[in-house]
């Protein structure tokens, strides 16, 4: 055997002999190679990336506890390959085709928003609510405004809500056919009916409704420096700006919202920090308008993102 022929057979011998990486050791790996190219959350990408590889996205976590697991190497190419995309910054949910969306697996895919912790905090806002009302006869009649992935409306289908029927409107055809998936995926296709629809255009403008929920393209014209790279490369624009703005869009949904909530409803409102004192001005200070804004939503660090206003006649 010539030298040149040892080694090669010398190199493919240690490439078989080389032990499978683990379920940790790849899950560091991908932290690192990611971190390096300035990757939002290089951690939960990696986490979710790898769970794709070995079908596991109904519960990545899983894989914590599981570190010392060898990875076989398809899955272990697979992983890679999932990771090259990532680096390019596309977001990982659109990458794995699901979003984690209170503790529950949505499917999204390009062309459609990816549902934010923003909304997750406005579903749980939303049901606190609710459990100290009276519920109305025959169950909650919830629209969904903006539904996208119909992550909210399905959320809010399947938790104590307990809705009679929720109506996920949006004016993306692609959308609504998400939102059928995710319904049928959790079960609750028959509370939750798709609905092409702009906004409240669709429905007579009378208390038709216990709930109006809302995640609108808020943001103004010059907004774009508020977007992160990865938001404005991959994520449809429309979906956050409003026409002609956001704050032209926020007003006209208030009123509609306030015309067709029965009395006692109630309107929640994703908004940004910025335009609370507006929207609370708009509401609050008109004797006329059926709404009054009763709260304000804050995350963890007190900036303001969802606005609940209840029909008061």
């Amino acid at each position: 055997m010539s030298a040149r022929s040892a080694k090669r057979a010398g190199s493919k011998a240690a490439k078989r002999a080389r032990p499978a990486s683990t379920i940790g050791s790849l899950l560091d790996e991908g932290e690192r190679q990611l971190a390096k190219r300035d990757v939002e959350f290089p951690d939960t990408s990696a986490l979710w990336l790898l769970a794709a590889a070995l079908g596991e996205l109904e519960d990545p976590d899983v894989l914590s506890r599981r570190l010392r697991q060898r990875v076989e190497p398809a899955a272990e190419e697979r992983y890679r390959e999932l990771l090259a995309r990532r680096e390019t910054h596309e977001p990982f949910q659109y990458i794995v085709g699901v979003v984690d969306f209170r503790d529950r697996a949505m499917e999204v895919e390009h062309g459609v928003f990816v549902p934010r912790a923003q909304s997750e905090r406005m579903c749980d806002e939303i049901e606190e609510w609710a459990a100290k009302q009276k519920r109305p006869r025959g169950g909650w009649r919830v629209a969904e405004l903006g539904a996208g992935s119909g992550a909210v409306a399905v959320s809010l289908a399947l938790g104590p809500l307990a809705p009679r029927r929720v109506w996920a409107v949006d004016v993306s055809l692609q959308a609504l056919e998400l939102v059928r998936r995710n319904a049928r995926r959790h079960g609750v296709q028959r509370k939750v009916v798709p609905l092409a629809g702009d906004w409240l255009e669709w429905s007579r403008p009378e208390p038709l409704f216990d709930m109006i929920v809302a995640v609108p393209p808020y943001l103004n014209p010059g907004d774009e420096i508020y977007l992160t790279e990865e938001s404005i490369r991959w994520e449809p624009m429309e979906t956050f700006f409003g026409e002609p703005s956001g704050d032209d869009l926020l007003r006209s949904l208030a009123d509609a919202a306030g015309r067709r909530l029965r009395p006692g409803g109630l309107f929640a409102c994703q908004i940004d920090s910025e335009q609370v004192d507006m929207l609370e001005a708009y509401v609050n200070e008109n004797p006329d308008h059926p709404l009054t804004i009763e709260w304000i939503l804050a995350d963890e660090d007190d900036d303001e993102d969802a606005i609940l206003a209840v029909r008061t006649a």
